[in-house]
């Protein structure tokens, strides 16, 4: 079981008045006697205030441009708290542990620790000795404390080697959260769902807004989920982990699949047309120049590729 939260998390209006008596300290516009006041009127409010001093003494995470005292006018203070505001959530202050669910947003993405552009991989040995594999177009957070390891995958997919640890290890994404059972294991994260494919021993999968619902997934298992329920298990694909290796493996994919996963490595936008969309294509690619791939691609099966620009291209048949 994921186990009763250590902490009661910050309520996110707490976090938000937080924000704002740092800006407005910032600016040289705050009361220090109110300040104070609002910091010794609950212990909620000094546990918020802590939270944003440690993340102000980082600065790595705080935009500069939000950390200097010409924000003057109302508009851009408020503005400005809503920044901090976000960064805080992302840091933990408004999450329990064993939460179902991270609220992430396009700002947490653009402000994770850990990204990668489309096309880029990287490998990340983790505090604990615990191996992270992160795939292209990936943005997360890495979040170890003395009670816990977390980590936040905003999107993209990552693979996760946990290495052993009394700590229980979590994965939050914006649709629920899994819970590692000294494993191997892959979280992807789109728009959509979240998908977790198990490759040793188990997980345990909670959906964020079924947080009493819990899937047990053991090896060679995968689920695909959304923040409302999930979908019955299925045995994980072969070739699930091929993108370490820089490959793509596809087995009798209709093209618009081909080209959808292509698409994820490459800048800009590529579509497939709706008339070559269920074509079946079988092979294997390299996904270290995917313009390339498309050209091999198309040699082979009669299609084209059109661009409208150099970052939004169709496949589409060769016309005759």
């Amino acid at each position: 079981m994921f186990g009763p939260s250590p902490s009661i998390p910050i309520a996110r209006k707490v976090l938000a008045a937080a924000a704002h008596w740092h800006v407005e300290r910032q600016c040289g516009s705050a009361d220090p006697a109110a300040l104070q006041a609002w910091r010794d009127a609950s212990a909620e409010h000094e546990r918020a205030w802590e939270l944003l001093q440690r993340m102000d003494g980082q600065l790595g995470a705080i935009p500069a441009a939000l950390a200097i005292p010409a924000l003057q006018a109302a508009q851009q203070r408020r503005r400005a708290a809503a920044k901090i505001l976000a960064l805080l959530v992302a840091a933990g202050g408004g999450i329990a542990l064993g939460q179902a669910g991270l609220q992430s947003g396009p700002w947490q993405a653009l402000t994770a620790s850990l990204r990668t552009a489309p096309g880029q991989r990287r490998h990340v040995t983790l505090a604990d000795g615990g191996r992270l594999e992160v795939n292209t177009d990936s943005a997360l957070d890495v979040a170890y404390s003395a009670t816990h390891r977390r980590i936040r995958l905003h999107h993209g997919e990552i693979i996760i080697t946990t290495a052993p640890d009394p700590r229980p290890f979590l994965v939050d994404t914006p649709h629920g959260v899994i819970r590692a059972l000294g494993t191997r294991f892959g979280v992807r994260c789109d728009g959509d769902g979240s998908t977790v494919s198990v490759y040793e021993h188990a997980v345990e999968v909670r959906c964020a807004a079924r947080t009493e619902a819990l899937r047990r997934l053991e090896a060679g298992q995968q689920l695909r989920f959304s923040a409302t329920g999930a979908d019955d298990v299925q045995i994980m694909p072969a070739h699930q982990d091929s993108w370490l290796r820089g490959m793509l493996v596809a087995a009798d994919w209709p093209l618009q699949r081909l080209v959808r996963e292509l698409a994820r490595y490459r800048r800009g936008r590529l579509v497939c047309d709706a008339g070559v969309a269920r074509r079946p294509v079988t092979g294997t690619y390299r996904l270290d120049d995917i313009d390339a791939v498309l050209e091999s691609l198309c040699a082979s099966h009669g299609l084209q590729v059109t661009y409208f620009t150099r970052y939004w291209a169709t496949v589409a048949a060769r016309a005759t």
